[in-house]
């Protein structure tokens, strides 16, 4: 075989995985990508929640970082115990 075709063959060679999609780096990257959406998901409950606290307060500003810690308590700590 002449050196063009042998270069032209490493060219054109993908692992199995890359062109399948499966494998166990696609599944790590499915529950990584179920992991994002879940921290998401967390932090806009966690938003809406510190929002109503703001409004609870009568939407006086300055509390943000208390009211952002407060939703975090009670939703985080809410379902770390059930």
């Amino acid at each position: 075989m002449s050196k063009h075709n042998t270069d032209r063959h490493a060219t054109n060679y993908r692992p199995p995985a890359a062109t399948s999609g499966a494998g166990p780096g696609r599944e790590q990257a499915g529950r990584a990508e179920q992991g994002a959406r879940h921290a998401e998901t967390q932090q806009d409950r966690i938003a809406q929640y510190a929002y109503t606290l703001y409004e609870q307060r009568g939407r006086q500003e300055g509390g943000a970082l208390e009211d952002w810690l407060q939703a975090e308590r009670q939703l985080v700590g809410d379902a770390g115990q059930a």
